[in-house]
């Protein structure tokens, strides 16, 4: 019955067969989905924590989920939280970049290109244990969908719905705070602090807020944003959101001003979900996407009732979370003006009400 110790026995006799027996039980509280008759001769694939047919493999691509963003906004405890799960298998490395940063423009075709994806992740073991997943973390392909998308439709092209999509969102103007003091930021590793990139270290909140939307207001994603008098024209606002001259302004704004291996740029425009979002759900399916928000992990059993809809996203049983503590939090002291942050809340109010119509009533007056 321990299938874990060694063990020998001698089949003592020349003419015939010896069968070993194994037994595996489940506890009371499991609930078995479904039952998948064996054929005779059948080969099974097992660990120490799946069994899995022979004829499944290749029924379950790699990666088989993504955390898309939004950047500071709770991405690593997700990560964390759901690779606690025994049928998800962490990858190689978390923020793979392969569809951005180290995306590798010198490989010639499709193939090689998926290949040099695929490394980041435990491919070719998975192939035969279809039972369990894996998946990616890199929080800045939420914003970086111009590059992203048509790339992850190359590499990664499962059939409809495969792929499983998880944002997680954060009340904008904390968000916006969070990013400017971890690129400012001195510690870490090496890698890290090359990472968030130079180019704010020696300016204000207010010049870094000036700068990116000067960018957009060039590029004319904001016309209805006035940069002297700091309102917004909200009759203007109406006509142009959700508009095909809104999304090609976006991406011209990704093109000039979201450069690679930094992260010091767009400090206002990743808090304008609702326009981030649209790009991947006019790709992708938007039954693939689950949206969640941090201010829901942080109240009393919120990381559990989280966890439950990502389980049931992604098509697992039920597993509970033993370590709610958030992963890769900051503290700072940092804080803004109170001018400065009545301006940002109202740059940001009418973009989250864009929420509820991309995603539902659960997202009215999210923040």
């Amino acid at each position: 019955m321990n299938n874990q110790a060694k063990h020998s026995v001698s089949n003592c006799q020349s003419t015939n067969f010896r069968v070993h027996l194994i037994l595996d039980y489940v506890d009371s509280s499991f609930t078995i989905k479904r039952r998948i008759p064996l054929k005779p001769g059948e080969t099974m694939v097992q660990t120490r924590r799946t069994v899995d047919r022979a004829l499944d493999a290749d029924s379950r691509p790699t990666p088989s989920f993504m955390i898309i963003g939004a950047q500071k906004s709770g991405t690593t405890s997700l990560y964390e939280y759901m690779n606690k799960h025994p049928l998800v298998i962490r990858p190689k490395r978390r923020e793979t970049h392969c569809l951005d940063w180290r995306w590798n423009n010198s490989l010639t075709t499709t193939a090689k290109r998926r290949d040099h994806c695929l490394s980041f992740f435990f491919a070719k073991e998975l192939r035969t244990r279809p039972s369990c997943l894996s998946g990616d973390s890199t929080p800045s392909y939420l914003l970086d969908s111009y590059r992203c998308i048509p790339r992850l439709k190359e590499v990664f092209s499962w059939k409809k719905n495969h792929m499983k999509f998880f944002a997680i969102l954060r009340d904008p103007v904390k968000r916006a705070l969070s990013h400017k003091v971890m690129v400012s930021s001195l510690d870490g590793t090496p890698e890290q602090i090359q990472n968030r990139g130079t180019e704010w270290l020696n300016m204000t909140f207010e010049e870094i807020v000036e700068l990116d939307m000067k960018n957009m207001k060039e590029c004319g994603l904001i016309p209805y944003w006035n940069l002297e008098t700091k309102t917004m024209n909200l009759d203007f606002f109406e006509k142009f959101s959700g508009t095909k001259e809104e999304d090609d302004a976006f991406q011209q704004y990704l093109k000039d001003h979201v450069p690679m291996m930094t992260g010091s740029h767009s400090l206002i425009s990743r808090g304008m979900y609702e326009l981030q979002l649209r790009q991947w759900f006019q790709a992708f399916s938007p039954e693939s996407f689950l949206v969640l928000k941090l201010e829901d992990m942080k109240i009393e059993g919120g990381v559990q009732k989280i966890m439950d809809k990502v389980w049931m996203h992604l098509d697992l049983p039920s597993y509970k979370v033993k370590d709610d503590t958030p992963k890769n939090a900051r503290s700072y002291t940092d804080s803004l003006s109170a001018e400065m942050e009545d301006m940002l809340k109202r740059f940001y109010a009418p973009h989250n009400q864009r929420l509820r119509v991309l995603i539902g009533d659960d997202w009215l007056n999210p923040w």
